[in-house]
């Protein structure tokens, strides 16, 4: 049972790696930043929706509207349900044991996304180019020197350190934009500060030792800091484009012609869209439900993938992500951490009073 559990967990991030290593690095890529031309995607930049989720609202969409969001809370709520039962604990049990291949997934993840930016002469996403930045064939260099490091685990703080300073240098010539990446800056930040010595060169070389004495006490924090800040870039690239620029994911539903799928106004599939990836967002940062989240919004990026035939290597750390996360759900510091037990009870209490005798509860 537990090969089979692993393997199903395995299956998201494998498919990711495989089409990286074996796919074509130069397929049309799709989101908004990607797919549209540069003029088009600037002037969308210029136009901000004064009402973004009016749509939503509008009279010939409320039905729909109703009946999703009915569906996703009941959906929510049976999932609720079912992680305070005792066969959902044993499960739990047995997808943590993955939890040891983590780290490796996240350094695979890492050291793919930073190579095929260096081939492409990109940092972290094929919209962020190199060539704007003074002595970019010296970043070209480090990027190809970091993915090699954190792959095979050498000197995986350093590594860490350098993609960091990368990711500063970004800052200050693309400003706020970077939050679409800080899921990078949450992996990065953690491999600094706690290193990878699963399968690694600094595992044979330090033994488990980390590299700043000290933060052993501390790794339970590595979670945490690499949920947050993927909630973060979730909620960040939600609101920018679907919301204050919602002209611009009208454009792409527009030329993809996604009315023959969803049989609805581009306005209000732009908005459902924004406001699903701003919950994903907000669920993931603060750990509600974050097994069922981390499977919708894998769910969606395969499925984004598919259709719009998306440049592969950069959502290999969403993959990546939400294997970690998916392993390691209900750290000390979410929701789930303390609503599944406070809804336990609140079961027990309500079978008791009913009359049945609560079993494995």
């Amino acid at each position: 049972m537990i090969y089979n559990i692993l393997g199903m967990l395995f299956f998201f991030i494998l498919l990711g790696i495989i089409a990286i290593l074996f796919g074509n690095p130069q397929i049309t890529y799709a989101h908004e930043a990607y797919v549209l031309p540069q003029y088009q995607f600037s002037r969308g930049l210029q136009t901000f929706s004064a009402h973004p989720l009016a749509p939503l609202l509008d009279t010939s969409h409320l039905q729909i509207s109703l009946i999703i969001t009915i569906g996703a809370a009941l959906t929510y709520t049976l999932c609720i349900v079912w992680a305070t039962t005792p066969y959902a604990a044993l499960l739990d049990r047995y997808i943590k044991k993955a939890a040891v291949i983590g780290p490796l997934v996240i350094r695979i993840a890492i050291a793919s996304s930073f190579y095929f930016s260096a081939q492409g002469n990109e940092l972290l996403g094929p919209e962020l180019s190199l060539l704007i930045f003074p002595y970019h064939a010296i970043l070209r260099f480090l990027l190809y020197l970091t993915a090699l490091m954190i792959l095979f685990g050498v000197f995986t703080e350093i590594a860490a350190a350098i993609g960091i300073f990368l990711y500063i240098c970004a800052i200050h010539f693309y400003g706020g934009y970077m939050m679409t990446y800080t899921n990078y800056l949450g992996e990065l930040l953690v491999l600094f500060l706690f290193g990878s010595r699963f399968l690694s060169f600094d595992l044979l070389s330090f033994g488990k030792k980390l590299f700043f004495k000290g933060l052993e006490k501390y790794k339970d924090l590595e979670i945490p800091i690499v949920r947050i800040l993927y909630g973060i870039a979730l909620i960040y690239a939600g609101y920018t484009i679907k919301f204050l620029h919602q002209d611009l994911s009208i454009a792409v539903y527009n030329q993809y012609h996604l009315q023959n799928f969803f049989h609805a106004s581009a306005a209000f599939i732009a908005a459902g869209a924004g406001l699903s990836e701003i919950l994903i967002g907000l669920f993931i940062l603060i750990g509600f439900a974050q097994r069922l989240t981390i499977l919708l919004s894998v769910i969606f990026i395969t499925l984004s993938l598919m259709y719009f035939q998306e440049l592969l290597w950069p959502h290999a750390i969403l993959f990546g992500i939400s294997f970690s996360l998916f392993i390691n759900s209900a750290d000390q510091f979410t929701i789930d951490r303390y609503l599944i037990p406070w809804a336990r009870g609140i079961i027990r209490k309500l079978l008791r009073f009913c009359g049945i005798t609560p079993v494995g509860y």
